[in-house]
């Protein structure tokens, strides 16, 4: 994916599970011990915040703390497989990035904080060229340090992912 499919996968993908979440009953319902749809929609947002906080890094703040990568980027579907192999083997997620247990935000404030920072993160990907999602790296908790190309890709697959997982638990 170049970069305008990817914005433009990032922006339907998030949009597409904040649809499903707001049009859900009892959003801070936990069943079964599973998370909510708050708690879904609040670790999407914590993803959104880390990663528009990583773009709108300098670049030479990256390069220093995480490097420049030298490998070539894997694919769309690759990085997916990586994570889904992770999920299969009981990876969960970790700490940073769990909701608040005792979460009882209104689902409307949250989708609002999410979209505002769908919005920063799209404004913040202008200034990165192409190359620049090549080379640069990013860490992630369990993928490790990989470009911020995969990074996005990820990004966009984690929250289907999680629109999967709220439509099965919750409708």
């Amino acid at each position: 994916m170049n970069k305008n499919e990817i914005i433009n996968n990032f922006n339907t993908a998030h949009l597409k599970f904040w649809d499903t979440a707001i049009h859900l009953p009892n959003t801070n319902l936990s069943i079964n011990g599973k998370w909510s749809v708050a708690h879904n929609v609040e670790h999407i947002n914590i993803i959104l915040l880390r990663v528009n906080n990583y773009l709108s890094l300098p670049k030479s703040t990256i390069k220093s703390n995480f490097g420049l990568s030298e490998r070539t980027v894997e694919s769309n579907e690759t990085v997916v497989e990586m994570y889904k192999n992770k999920l299969e083997n009981g990876t969960k997620a970790t700490a940073p990035f769990i909701p608040e247990l005792n979460l009882d935000k209104n689902i409307k404030e949250l989708v609002s904080q999410g979209n505002e920072l769908l919005v920063s993160i799209i404004s913040n990907l202008q200034d990165w060229t192409e190359e620049e999602l090549e080379i640069y790296n990013c860490p992630h908790p369990l993928l490790g340090i990989i470009p911020a190309r995969e990074i996005l890709y990820f990004t966009i697959y984690h929250v289907q992912h999680h629109n999967e997982t709220i439509k099965n638990n919750f409708i």
